[in-house]
């Protein structure tokens, strides 16, 4: 298995992969606002609350992907 890269703090530092993945789905996430806000005319805080929501389903698949990868040892 190879070594994950570290930080001078001795946690586990993002490889180029993960920045570049969480660089683009934050960039997905700004404009589903974008969108939501202006061209399908959502009030302000609906489309942040469409964008939130999107990233805390998100959040939740890739928390459920990394158990589902930890228990079987890969």
């Amino acid at each position: 298995m190879a070594k994950r890269p570290e930080s001078r703090a001795g946690r586990p530092a993002l490889s180029a992969r993960a920045k570049i993945g969480s660089s683009v789905i934050a960039g997905g996430l700004l404009l589903w606002f974008l969108f939501a806000w202006v061209v399908l005319d959502r009030a302000l805080l609906d489309a942040a609350g469409e964008s939130v929501g999107t990233a805390f389903l998100l959040g939740v698949v890739a928390s459920f992907a990394g158990a589902l990868r930890g228990s079987r040892g890969g």
